[in-house]
């Protein structure tokens, strides 16, 4: 007479040769039941399985059910959390805003302001801008600039003086302190959010046509209706 664990081999081996996937890659709500019931049906009458492991067995398969149940919970409320996050990032649309980015539009016309933020008073500072193949545009050179937040109004022509093209261009900064070390000062884009994309699955807002990301914003900007409420 074969014993209860033989059999589940066998009960396995005959699943396999019929193109039903292994159990055991991943042993699901109905593959444990089967497992059981055909253990059951195949155990040796003369040396049948003993309540303790019946039980243990039942137990195992109760909390494979529950863990299924709240894993499929969590989902759902994965779910309906993203979609409370994607509906309130639309309140972002057309507001202004102040977030850091190394990128600033540009319309082609007249002059553009380049902001920054600084985290302590700097000694030495310079602001590079470049186009999108990488070749510097402009360059300004500042002393003793004063911590937080300051600005450049670029003219918008490049170092010969050229008017530049309307698009998008680069703004890197490097700063010193007054002792030579250097200092992290980032720079800011201020504008309207124009655009809102879901192409990721995560909202990214789009100010004046430049990508940035929820965690990169610094301020939402306060505008008063005309009754002088804020909103």
């Amino acid at each position: 007479m074969i014993g209860g664990i033989e059999n589940v081999s066998s009960y396995e081996a005959q699943q396999a040769a019929s193109g039903v996937p292994d159990a055991s890659s991943e042993l699901g709500q109905d593959a444990f039941l089967k497992l059981l019931v055909a253990q059951m049906k195949h155990q040796d009458p003369l040396n049948p399985q003993a309540n303790e492991e019946f039980i243990a067995q039942l137990a195992q398969f109760t909390s494979l059910e529950q863990l299924m149940g709240v894993n499929s919970s969590l989902n759902d409320l994965y779910a309906a959390t993203t979609s409370m996050n994607n509906a309130s990032m639309t309140q972002l649309l057309g507001r202004d805003v102040t977030a850091f980015s190394d990128v600033v539009p540009y319309d082609g016309e007249g002059a553009q302001e380049i902001y920054w933020n600084a985290p302590a008073e700097c000694d030495r500072m310079s602001v590079t801008i470049t186009d999108a193949d990488g070749k510097m545009v402009a360059r300004q050179e500042f002393d003793h600039m004063n911590s937080g937040e300051g600005s450049w109004t670029w003219d918008g022509t490049d170092v010969h003086g050229v008017q530049v093209p309307e698009g998008q261009y680069n703004v890197t900064i490097t700063a010193f302190d007054s002792n030579g070390q250097p200092l992290e000062v980032r720079s800011l884009i201020k504008g309207m959010v124009n655009e809102m994309s879901y192409k990721t699955g995560s909202p990214v807002p789009y100010v004046d046509g430049v990508e940035i990301t929820i965690g990169e914003i610094l301020r939402v900007e306060v505008v008063e209706d005309e009754g002088g409420t804020s909103s």
